[in-house]
């Protein structure tokens, strides 16, 4: 099940001339540190940053350079665009510039400015760069740092409990699992009078044994979360429905996992039903049908609706102007792609190939998934176009693997390719 993510920032720094020299380049860099001045100037910027897919990687390497050529004690970058050229990196797999902002900024954040907001975004944006990457030593450090300094500082209490629950992911991904459930259970015990800490504390522990591939053991701790939000009496009836249908939520994405294609649509279907208007609800709902070949007539109503449902709600943000109006007129590319793949699935290949490289090509942080472009070149293939089926798959495997799904697609996708080649010849 793919559904639509939201950023930290919403993507975006101008457009590079074509080959500029060093001094042009140091210049741009000189300019955009000027530009940048708040959190609403940093999504704007690094919005327009993505979209330079040719110049992005040119401009964060000349301000790596300038943030390694700055004399001890020397702050050559702010905050904010530091943390947009941190992003831009990132997105643009300019590993080492990436790596280097983001420690400018927590440094920065936690020794000279001592924000507490500034601090919770450094700390979390390299935590979560860490987790991306599967630096998970890298992460559990930069997770104990967190830690500590929340300890110290009351107005940080929120950052510890990030910090503790990235800590303990990143320890499952590592190979210390039962390490990870031994500390949350540890902290379970501490806190048996405090309600709210051991909803949140029991959440975390259903996280952990997740990614420890431990299904079966997350599947009943999340079971259990349920019963003690709907016995308990810490949050009122509002905030216990609330909580209870995002954790189903998360059970149907457990159940897929799992195998358990019944029971995964039987809790979305409940959603959909109760939130007619939620987007997300129908694309899961109908991409989730579409790929079990269940009901693709269903799955294709279910899936336009979300579609269309998205494009009102953006437009409705750009009247507001709270979006760009070009923006608005494309619907969110994971919907388009769960579109053209039950197209797909009902052989309506030519329509289908149409919505896929919409969303592949839509330049959004969705259509950068290898299960977008493994879609596109399944559907090149049934309509025997073997070149262009073997030039998606080989796109499919440089995308990066997020999930565990992801590397066993990754695997099918280099079987395509072998017996392709194998094929071609």
């Amino acid at each position: 099940m793919r559904t639509a993510c939201a950023s930290f920032f919403l993507i975006a720094v101008t457009a590079l001339a074509a080959d500029p020299t060093d001094a042009e380049l140091r210049d741009k860099v000189l300019k955009f540190n000027k530009e940048i001045t708040n959190e609403d100037s940093a999504n704007a910027k690094l919005k327009e940053l993505n979209k330079d897919k040719a110049g992005t990687p040119k401009l964060v390497k000349a301000a790596a350079q300038a943030l390694r050529e700055a004399k001890s004690g020397e702050k050559p970058f702010r905050f904010y665009p530091a943390m947009v050229l941190a992003k831009a990196a990132q997105n643009a797999k300019e590993y080492e510039p990436a790596e280097a902002f983001y420690k400018f900024c927590t440094d920065n954040a936690i020794n000279d400015l001592k924000t507490p907001k500034l601090i919770k975004l450094a700390c979390i944006s390299q935590i979560d760069y860490y987790l991306a990457r599967k630096q998970y030593v890298k992460a559990i450090d930069a997770c104990k740092r967190a830690e500590q300094l929340a300890e110290d500082d009351e107005n940080l209490a929120d950052l510890w409990a990030l910090a503790f629950e990235k800590q303990l992911r990143a320890m499952a991904r590592n190979g210390e699992a039962d390490a990870a459930l031994d500390q949350i259970n540890n902290a379970i015990k501490k806190s048996r009078r405090n309600e709210s800490q051991m909803v949140q504390l029991t959440s975390i522990k259903a996280t952990v044994e997740h990614d420890a591939g431990k299904l079966e053991d997350a599947l009943s701790t999340y079971k259990d979360l349920l019963k003690m939000v709907d016995d308990g009496s810490a949050f009122t009836d509002e905030g216990k429905k609330e909580i209870g249908d995002g954790l189903r939520y998360t059970m149907s994405g457990l159940f897929l996992e799992m195998g358990k294609v019944e029971e995964a649509t039987n809790e979305l279907d409940k959603l959909v039903k109760e939130y007619p208007d939620n987007a997300t609800y129908k694309n899961d709902l109908g991409f989730t049908l579409a790929d079990n070949d269940l009901n693709l007539d269903k799955a294709e109503r279910l899936i336009r609706d979300a579609v269309d449902m998205d494009l009102k709600a953006r437009k409705k943000l750009a009247d507001e102007g709270k979006i760009d109006p070009e923006l608005a007129k494309k619907a969110n590319p994971a919907y388009i792609d769960s579109l053209g793949w039950v197209l797909f699935k009902k052989k309506k290949y030519e329509e289908a190939l149409k919505n896929l490289i919409e969303s592949a090509s839509s330049g959004d942080d969705e259509s950068d998934h290898i299960e977008i472009w493994d879609h596109v070149g399944d559907c090149y293939l049934a309509m025997d176009r073997k070149k262009e089926a073997l030039e998606s798959f080989q796109k499919a495997l440089k995308m990066e693997d997020n999930t565990k799904k992801d590397a066993e697609r990754r695997r099918k996708v280099t079987e395509k390719i072998n017996k392709l080649k194998k094929e071609m010849k």
